[in-house]
């Protein structure tokens, strides 16, 4: 029976300290930070992860130190500058960095971890609705769509900032998802900017033909000058061909010695020179030198051999000399003596 008390007594014990842990102790993980609350008013904050003690009446309210996350139940409805609507859908990052703040701003509809919760959500919602109205109201949307969307995004973000510091919340940074014309006007914008889009692709392409034919003209302009300088030089390297020709044609009917010299600027070179033009003067090496006889005679031979392929040419001609003529002097004699 005594035994039996005993087994009663420590198993009375037992409960009383294990009821006596779960009322008296409480932990705190590394990702919150706790606080206790007595007959509704805080009394201690905790940040330090591990097992604390408290009061068995005290209630423990445990808040989030993470990074969290806000994001606009629906998109709403703003009007710019300009008076023109624009659906816009965004969110933000934020920490809270002073629980006891935070507790005491949402402390309303029962101070609970859930209800502190969506309280705090609830002002965040606030302020972010509030910085978007204000900041995208005072540009374009021209400027929220394309211009300066980075920039306004900082700008709301600094202006939910200032007022999230308050209620001990620090603000990380917001992000717009989206900003569109609302669905009832969409389809009119979007013609217009088409509209818009297609003018301006027709200018570019007037102007591009435009420079087109600018191109076209300047090409024409410059291949007409490279046409005719290259028909230059190549007047120039005939004249000087021909000229060169001739004075070994005056040199071999002469039977002397010539010498063909191109020259850049003046054509007069050496002693007397016969100027052909285009660059090459010819002139007899040595006037007081011997002529060649035979030198000339081939010459003359040459010539007439020419004179014959062309006025018998295919055999069609018909000509009546005398035999004695000078045109046919090779014909009797290969000497060509009369």
């Amino acid at each position: 029976m005594m035994q039996n008390r005993k087994f009663v007594a420590i198993a009375v014990v037992l409960f009383g300290l294990f009821v006596l842990a779960q009322t008296s102790l409480f932990v705190v993980r590394e990702t919150e930070n706790a606080l206790v609350i007595l007959l509704g008013k805080p009394q201690a904050v905790v940040t330090s992860a591990g097992i604390n003690v408290k009061l068995p009446w005290a209630d423990v309210v445990k808040i989030d130190n993470r990074n969290l996350e806000y994001d606009l139940r629906q998109a709403m409805e703003i009007t710019d500058v300009n008076q023109e609507r624009l659906t816009v859908d965004a969110f933000a990052r934020y920490r809270i960095v002073d629980s006891l703040l935070y507790y005491q701003s949402f402390q309303g509809g029962g101070g609970d971890s859930r209800s502190l919760h969506t309280n705090g959500q609830a002002g965040i919602e606030r302020i972010m609705q509030n910085s978007l109205r204000q900041t995208l109201g005072e540009v374009s949307i021209e400027d929220i769509v394309t211009t300066l969307r980075a920039e306004l995004m900082v700008r709301i973000a600094n202006r939910m900032g200032s007022e999230a510091r308050k209620f001990g919340v620090e603000i990380i940074d917001v992000k717009i998802r989206r900003a569109d014309y609302p669905a009832d006007i969409a389809q009119t914008v979007y013609n217009q900017m088409s509209s818009a889009r297609n003018e301006e692709a027709e200018l570019i392409r007037s102007e591009g033909k435009r420079e087109n034919t600018r191109i076209q003209a300047e090409a024409n302009r410059k291949r007409e000058e490279i046409l005719a300088d290259a028909n230059r030089q190549a007047l120039e390297i005939q004249g000087q061909a021909d000229a060169t020709r001739n004075c070994i044609f005056a040199g071999a009917y002469d039977g002397l010695p010539v010498v063909v010299e191109r020259v850049e600027a003046e054509a007069a070179v050496g002693d007397n020179p016969t100027d052909y033009g285009v660059g090459v003067t010819c002139r007899f090496s040595d006037r007081n030198a011997a002529r060649d006889p035979a030198r000339a005679e081939f010459f003359a031979f040459y010539r007439s051999l020419l004179a014959y392929e062309t006025a018998l040419k295919n055999g069609e001609t018909t000509i009546l000399l005398s035999p004695d003529s000078e045109f046919f002097r090779y014909f009797n004699d290969l000497t060509g003596a009369r």
